[in-house]
This record gives C-alpha cells, structure tokens and sequence, in this order.
C-alpha cells in the first residue's frame, strides 16, 4: 500500500504511478518505496485529466483543453500537439487510440477534426484521412460514430478492441454496456448497481463545457469481470450484471482512482479519512 499526495493514478509496464500537479512517480507496490520521480507542472486542478494505458505508454488528457500528453516507461513525458485548438469545445475530450503498427498510432479526435497519425518515434502527428482508416481499420472507423449520443466512454482496452460505458437515455439512465469493435456493436447492457449521475467523478460538478459526457463513476474490465468504482462502493460484476464482490470504502473516506493492473487485481486510490490531501493507493484482488 502506498500512502502518498492526493492525485491520479495509472499502471505503467505493471506498476503504480501517482501524477499530482508537480510530478509524476513511478512507485513498487512491494515495497512502497519512489522507483523514479520526475517534475512536471501540471495544471493545480487535475479533476478534468483522463489517464489511459497503451502498449506500455500512458496517455494523459486534459478534456477541457484537449491537450495530449504520452508518458514512456522511463517517464520520459512529451507534450503531443494538434494543430488545432479546442476553446470553443462544449464536451471534454476523450481520445481513442489504435496502434496502426509498432511505431504509428491513429488518433480518433472523437470530433469534426477527424484522425492524426502519431509517429512514436518522434512523437509529432500528422493528419490521417478517414478513408485511410476505413481502408486499414474498418471497424475503428465506426467506433466512435457508434457510441455517440448516449454512451459515456468508461474504459478502453489496450486497443479499443472493448469499450466500456455508461449508456443513458430518456428512458435508461444508468446502463452498463460493452462495445465490442469487431462486431461494431453492444454485446452486453444491463442495469447498473447504483444509479450513475452525469456529474465529474471528483466534484460532483457540472462545469460550462459539460453537457453531460463526464459520468460519477469509474471502470475497467478485467479478464471476464467489469469493475465499477463509485464514490463509496466498488462493485466487481460479472457479464450479466451478476455482483459478485463489494468494498465499501472507509467511514468519512472516499475513492478516488480505478484502474487496471494485472489479469486478476485492480489498482485503486482511496482517501485518507485523517487527510483528504492524501490517498492510500494499493492493489484489489477482484477474485
């Protein structure tokens, strides 16, 4: 267990990484000991950054400027630019990522600026046609257009062959739903534990760019299991929407990050009830 600054976590080549305004820290579960630490200013606020692994990279987003950071495994960090500029945007920004070979990766903007191509070499981008993309990758083209209107992006596998959301609707408001992109369909909806507000995970706020696309809740799929983190209770379900375990968290606490670790544990954040500037970050065997 970690004990450490209030901030994001991610899992990078299998181990922790904590990401607080000033740095990101690469950390040994075993031992809980700092395995490499580097500066970085990000903005004080990171309630709006999303953090999503790749091929042993982790790409950092910042859905209300659109900014796209990568992090390598050696915590290298570059800064990714896109020629276009997103103020007048009125939902955040989620990327989806398909590796096009070892070294290119096509970006799906998730909007009218279409796809990049990001050489991970030299980590610039270039646009990409969308013919292009229905040539090589038919089933990525239509991921996005398919989830638009009433999905909630939640989690992504590797190469977005799952995608998990929250679906909401007039009549439906809290689904679970899994996109398989071979099939370019849903192959699994069912009614969530708990209601799901369409509010920011951390604040419970609705801010001037939101229009309902941030959902109060985290998730990952893990093996044949989905994993829903809510403020105070963790649900681990199996495809029919089965509970099969729970963690409350803590009296006066709260959770704070999900994410993937390995084929049988999850990573989480909960906060200290004694310091809510600080976090415990360990490890949740799902089985």
């Amino acid at each position: 267990m970690i004990h450490t600054i209030k901030g994001l976590i991610g899992v990078l080549n299998k181990n922790p990484i904590t990401i607080t305004s000033k740095d990101i820290i690469n950390w040994s579960l075993k031992e809980d000991v700092i395995v490499k630490e580097i500066n970085y200013s990000f903005k004080e606020n990171l309630d709006n950054y999303d953090v999503r692994e790749k091929d042993g990279r982790l790409f950092i987003t910042d859905l209300q400027t659109a900014d796209l950071y990568c992090v390598e495994g050696n915590l290298n960090i570059h800064k990714i630019v896109f020629k276009d500029r997103y103020e007048d945007r009125k939902v955040p920004k989620i990327y989806l990522f398909k590796a096009l070979n070892l070294e290119e990766i096509i970006i799906d903007t998730t909007d009218n600026c279409g796809y990049y191509l990001l050489n991970l070499q030299n980590f610039k981008l270039g646009e990409y046609s969308s013919l292009l993309v229905l040539k090589n990758m038919p089933s990525f083209r239509s991921t996005y257009g398919n989830l638009t209107g009433y999905n909630n992006i939640l989690y992504t596998t590797n190469d977005c062959e799952m995608i998990l959301c929250h679906h909401h609707n007039g009549e439906t408001k809290s689904d679970i739903c899994i996109y398989d992109s071979s099939e370019e369909k849903m192959i699994i909806q069912f009614e969530a534990p708990q209601t799901i507000d369409r509010v920011n995970f951390y604040n419970n706020l609705i801010d001037k760019y939101n229009t309902g696309a941030y959902s109060n809740i985290k998730g990952c799929l893990v093996a044949d299991k989905i994993v829903l983190c809510y403020q105070h209770m963790l649900y681990v379900l199996d495809y029919e929407g089965k509970v099969l375990k729970t963690r409350p968290v803590k009296e006066n606490s709260r959770y704070w990050g999900l994410e993937k670790l390995n084929e049988h544990q999850v990573l989480i954040a909960e906060l200290d009830p004694e310091d809510p500037e600080k976090m415990f970050v360990f490890e949740y065997d799902i089985l």
